[in-house]
């Protein structure tokens, strides 16, 4: 999966409880804490409970950041390895909750879902932000594409690197900061608003269905 400056981090580390709290939690009592021992990793949906997302969401948010920015700090200088594979490797607890949340709230979802779909949907817009403004973050990656036709990269790779350059510039990363403060604003609200849309949908998808049984 894929940290600016102080401000940037400010944004994307404005979670629900102390930090601390959450890290706590999640390393003692939280089923995110650690990869499902399931088969291909599944997640223990015997084991998860809706009170579990919110601080499972807090904590990996704040563990990836802290990734990203040991990454874009890094003393030496840009490398694949020291740059790229490691941001497909940060972000591990974060991918775990949200990839089993998704499924949950789209699939199966209740009245408990729905309003931490609402609060955290404008979150993860400003913690990808925060991820993807990043002014050193993205001078590493830059670096690297500017360089890609000499770094001796398989084919696989050199896609990675060139999809992550785009993807980093179509972010914004190549913005002044007051633009970026304007965009980190837009993605929020369109957060809120897709998962507003996304909910009236089904609102209406299940009120159709109800009448047709009655």
């Amino acid at each position: 999966m894929l940290n600016p400056n102080p401000g940037w981090r400010a944004v994307g580390a404005a979670v629900f409880l102390p930090l601390a709290a959450f890290a706590a939690y999640v390393m003692t009592d939280n089923p995110f804490a650690h990869p499902s021992s399931l088969t291909f990793g599944f997640p223990d949906f015997a084991k998860i409970k809706d009170s579990d997302f919110r601080p499972a969401y807090a904590a990996g948010m704040a563990e990836h950041l802290r990734e990203v920015e040991a990454i874009a700090n890094h003393p030496e200088a840009a490398t694949f390895d020291n740059t790229l594979a490691a941001l497909e490797r940060s972000g591990q607890l974060l991918g775990r909750v949200s990839r089993t949340f998704s499924n949950l709230v789209g699939a199966h979802t209740n009245d408990a879902r729905r309003a931490i779909d609402r609060e955290i949907a404008p979150q993860l817009a400003a913690h990808s932000d925060a991820i993807r403004l990043n002014a050193k973050l993205f001078a590493r990656i830059r670096a690297l594409h500017e360089r890609r036709e000499t770094l001796g990269l398989d084919a696989e790779s050199k896609r990675l690197l060139e999809r992550t350059y785009k993807d980093f510039v179509r972010s914004g990363a190549q913005l002044n900061e007051a633009d970026k403060a304007k965009l980190t604003t837009i993605n929020k609200e369109i957060a809120t608003l897709q998962t507003s849309f996304t909910q009236n949908v089904q609102d209406r998808k299940s009120t159709r269905l109800n009448s047709s049984h009655t």
